[in-house]
């Protein structure tokens, strides 16, 4: 020996004495373990020294399994290395890592003599953490931060800790959040991801009365969450690679359909619509597409919650919703080109909580992304209430960028070849347009423009009634027109060479139909115009004048037939207007006149007056469709009711304009009983040949329009007063009691129609009594 010895060469000594010896030469056992001690015995002894130090704690190994958590000893066992490696890594979901995760730390809780661990996930904010169980999932904890719990503190400082005496340490006032821990020991041990953001806190603990975790037991566990570490990124990677794989099979079925079928645009629509669900994990998903022309979004299909007998979405189609491009989040997408991840819902000013409230759906969280094209943003995708999680991730917004540059390019090709398509029926009609009319011919412009003006004895006497009936003026209706924009507008507004072709034009493209022609379309600009002036609202320049011409121009180039003709038989105007598609037709034919040489009106107007009065002929063109009625004379019945309707409120004033122009088309109904009687034959006559065009097609046209129900003529009448005239004129009354006399004339019309309907019935009876 290298250090001299007091002991007594061949003297017993005590186990006493050898202790002692060897506690106060420390150098003797070190030179004796290096030298002579095999590694077998040193490794027992260290095992040995462990089980001391733990003290009573080593007998937790043996304590009572816990009948929540799953055996330790068959977690792994059973299954195989091989197996539970590829089990381990296959892992995709957020919450098979968790358990992965959970079910190995049940092992480490174990080696280490931990009485009890943690599991915390990061939650996407990367700013609170949740606890997790695997019969609980994730419960949120508390947010991360200095200052809090320690696995708040880790989760900030992203460095291990082995703690002792937790309740001496003052970084941790709030301890680990268990009363039983908060004065014991604890190993903290944060898991990242690739870009450095912490993924979860693993904390094992012991009670005070318990010793404290050994250098060993911390570097143990901080070698064995080293290699979840890595498993972890290659499980990442795993999810990253099964999305790649899923967007490389929708762009490949996506490439089949543009090419097989170009055209059909709706199943590339529910296709991008599917994928994004499935590619974000959304609850609901809806994709507008942009119309610049318009500067609106606009969208053909809803996303209900439906499923297939598959599990696939199921995307309701429903009447074309539009709404302009600066409103919403889906507006604020498409105008911005900015990505917007609204985590609460209502607590974002821009959310509009009125669809919540009329479904039933409760939206929580939105991922709205745009789809950029060449020039600018070409659709907006909106994606509603994440399945798994609090709300969308940036891991989300990742993976939709890469999908989004495809949606782009098979929406690109698909506008392109329906761009086409599109011009290719507008080529169409316009060639039946030209095929048919005629500018007003130079030898009628100008006899109309050396007389334009009436003298007040050849003005009828009823012209300034809404009685007034134009069937025997023919001949002078350019100029009462004439009359009707002087009396409005005065001599000096319009150039009267221009006016003078304007309405002879009108009139020549209102084709020589049984009724929808160019005497029905002065009645509409008369009855408008007697309700302007009569009302004593205060209508702007720009309304009166769009009311009018709107009112003359409102049924120009009508065929006689409805929109439902033109939508079954698959006419030219129906691919190329897809909602009111007559009204969509007159407006357009009403543009290309106003925009003619020597027609154009409106050229007294500034550029900005100009594009406003054509927008507002649009809307009332279109309020002549009576599938827009409806809805309207709701809403106003429903202010009346409650006694609300303000004049001055932008949405009441535009209600009552197109209540307007709706009561002017359908005035006939309101004319003495005479013209009435008349005007109804003229009606049925060219329903009933648009019935006998479709029974020559092999369609069986509805009732009213078939001719062998002529003699329930008078039961139709009556039916249709109920249902839209009298609900129509009461409100108009209502609200402009100027024009009572419409539904007074409407009422009498409905008696007499009564009358007729009884007499008819009457005789039916009679002739079967007699048979």
């Amino acid at each position: 020996m290298s250090c001299a010895s007091p002991l007594k060469m061949g003297s017993q000594l005590t186990e006493k004495e050898i202790k002692e010896y060897l506690q106060s030469h420390p150098k003797v056992v070190e030179e004796y373990l290096v030298t002579s001690a095999s590694e077998s015995f040193i490794e027992n002894v260290l095992q040995e020294k462990l089980r001391a130090e733990a003290g009573d704690n080593f007998a937790a190994s043996a304590k009572p399994q816990d009948p929540q958590r799953p055996l330790r000893s068959t977690i792994y066992t059973d299954t195989g290395i091989r197996a539970m490696s590829r089990k381990i890594i296959g892992s995709i979901k957020d919450e098979d890592i968790y358990e992965r995760i959970y079910e190995l730390c049940l092992l480490i809780e174990t080696a280490i003599d931990a009485e009890h661990f943690h599991l915390f996930a990061v939650e996407n904010d990367q700013a609170h953490i949740a606890t997790y169980e695997p019969e609980r999932g994730c419960i949120r904890f508390g947010k991360i931060g200095r200052n809090l719990t320690v696995a708040a503190h880790v989760a900030t400082e992203k460095l291990p800790l082995n703690i002792k005496y937790l309740e001496n340490d003052s970084r941790f006032p709030e301890g680990v959040g268990i009363e039983k821990y908060n004065k014991g020991h604890v190993i903290s041990i944060p898991l990242f991801l690739e870009c450095g953001s912490p993924y979860v806190i693993i904390e094992f603990l012991r009670s005070q009365a318990s010793s404290t975790f050994s250098e060993f037991h911390f570097e143990l566990v901080n070698a064995v969450m080293t290699w979840v570490m890595a498993c972890l990124q290659k499980m990442k990677l795993n999810k990253l690679l099964k999305l790649q794989d899923a967007l490389n099979n929708f762009l490949l079925e996506t490439t089949r359909v543009m090419f097989d079928d170009m055209e059909d645009i709706d199943t590339l629509v529910t296709n991008i619509m599917t994928f994004t669900k499935d590619l974000v994990t959304a609850d609901r998903c809806a994709l507008f597409l942009v119309d610049e022309e318009r500067q609106e979004l606009f969208a053909d299909y809803f996303d209900e919650g439906k499923q297939s007998e598959a599990g696939l979405p199921v995307f309701t189609k429903k009447s074309q919703i539009r709404f302009p491009k600066d409103r919403g989040i889906a507006g604020y997408v498409a105008q911005t080109g900015e990505v917007v991840n609204i985590k609460d819902a209502y607590s974002d000013e821009r959310f509009n909580t009125e669809i919540d409230k009329k479904t039933g759906y409760r939206t929580k969280n939105i991922l709205c992304m745009p789809i950029n094209g060449k020039n600018g943003v070409i659709g907006v995708v909106q994606m509603i209430n994440r399945k798994n999680g609090d709300f969308f991730t940036n891991e989300d917004v990742s993976a939709f960028k890469l999908f989004a540059v495809y949606c782009a390019l098979a929406l690109h090709y698909s506008r392109l070849y329906n761009m086409l398509a599109h011009q290719q029926m507008k080529y169409k009609v316009a060639m039946e347009v030209l095929h048919f009319h005629l500018t007003c011919s130079e030898e009628e412009a100008k006899t109309l423009q050396d007389n334009p003006y009436l003298r007040a004895d050849q003005v009828p006497a009823t012209f300034d009634k809404y009685d007034f009936t134009c069937y025997e003026h023919e001949d002078i209706l350019p100029r009462l027109f004439i009359k009707m924009i002087e009396y409005t507008f005065g001599k000096n507004t319009f150039e009267v060479n221009k006016l003078c072709r304007f309405v002879l034009t009108i009139k020549k493209n209102y084709r020589p139909v049984v009724y929808h022609n160019w005497q029905h379309g002065f009645h509409v600009a008369h009855c408008v115009w007697r309700i302007i002036e009569t009302s004593g609202l205060k209508f702007t320049r720009l309304e009166k004048m769009a009311l009018i011409v709107g009112g003359v121009c409102h049924d120009v180039d009508h065929r006689g037939y409805n929109n439902d003709f033109f939508k079954k038989l698959n006419l030219p105007l129906a691919n190329l207007y897809t909602t009111s598609v007559m009204e969509q037709h007159h407006y357009k034919q009403t543009i290309t006149i106003l925009h003619s040489e020597g027609q154009d009106i409106f050229s007294c107007l500034s550029s900005s007056e100009h594009k406003d009065v054509l927008e507002l002929i649009r809307k009332f063109i279109t309020a002549t469709d009576l599938a827009l009625y409806f809805p309207n004379q709701k809403f106003l019945s429903g202010l009346i009711e409650k006694n609300e309707f303000n004049f001055e409120v932008q949405s009441h004033h535009d209600g009552l304009l197109s209540l307007m122009m709706t009561a002017a088309d359908l005035c006939a109904i309101c004319k003495p009983w005479s013209t009435q009687k008349r005007t109804a034959r003229l009606i049925y006559e060219e329903f009933y040949i648009q019935g006998d065009e479709e029974k020559k097609r092999g369609i069986q046209p509805i009732p009213m329009m078939d001719r062998i129900n002529e003699k329930d003529i008078p039961k139709m009448q009556v039916g249709f007063i109920g249902f839209i005239c009298k609900p129509m004129y009461t409100t108009l009354a209502t609200l402009i009691p100027a024009t009572q006399p419409l539904l007074d004339g409407c009422l009498i019309c409905k008696e007499n129609w009564e009358k007729c309907a009884a007499e008819a019935a009457a005789a039916e009876a009679e002739a079967i009594s007699k048979n």
